[in-house]
């Protein structure tokens, strides 16, 4: 394995429970109710926040324009999901996870981030959890706007580490961004175990924690 590719939210980090109550504080703000929230909500898991956002809007009759879709998108963070993770100090990333940093940094393993996040997420997860230590913040991808879809946004991390995608590990835990992944060309996955995982012959294995990682996934060729 020439690299790897990590998501962040629900992967690195769990915050399942943070992001969701961080949507549904701004479609309450959006809507002036929750209801239909859950529902939309499963819907768009993984997905941009631009995406969510303007099918919040839509679905509930608001006018809306791409100011206003990046308003809500940047408040959603700034105001409701860093806030919730900034009073829940004690959580840090997911069992394990710092062991494999440590050791992809020392076997000299390129890696970055391939977050659905905007940019003000990504700088605040460095802060949050002084990622500076693994990650090279110029080479992390973000929702910067120019790319579709997390598969764009997979070959886009792979070329900034200048390997193929083909080349690389994925680790993710949303059920479209695994499937994205694959598309992109990834041949070896590694999911975290979901209610929603999908069945794809490029997932090698499925885990709680990287306590449970594979570590010779690396050596595969």
């Amino acid at each position: 394995m020439k690299a790897v590719l990590f998501d962040y939210n629900g992967t690195l980090f769990e915050d399942d429970d943070i992001n969701e109550e961080a949507w549904r504080r701004t479609y309450k703000e959006i809507t002036g109710t929750d209801d239909g929230f859950r529902s939309l909500y499963q819907k768009y898991i993984g997905i941009r926040n631009d995406v969510f956002v303007e099918s919040i809007l839509k679905t509930n009759g608001i006018p809306t324009d791409n100011e206003k879709i990046a308003w809500w998108s940047k408040r959603k963070e700034t105001e409701h999901y860093q806030k919730i993770c900034l009073e829940r100090r004690d959580r840090g990333m997911r069992k394990g996870a710092e062991k494999l940093l440590d050791y992809l940094k020392e076997e000299k393993i390129p890696i970055t981030m391939c977050t659905a996040s905007i940019r003000e997420n990504r700088d605040f997860y460095f802060a949050f959890l002084g990622l500076d230590k693994w990650f090279d913040l110029d080479k992390v991808v973000y929702d910067s706007g120019d790319y579709k879809d997390k598969k764009e946004m997979y070959l886009e991390g792979a070329r900034r580490l200048g390997v193929d995608i083909a080349d690389c590990l994925v680790i993710d835990d949303s059920a479209k961004s695994i499937q994205k992944a694959a598309e992109a060309g990834c041949r070896n996955i590694v999911v975290i175990r979901k209610e929603n995982n999908p069945n794809l012959p490029q997932i090698k294995q499925r885990i709680n924690s990287f306590e449970e990682f594979d570590y010779g996934l690396l050596k595969r060729e």
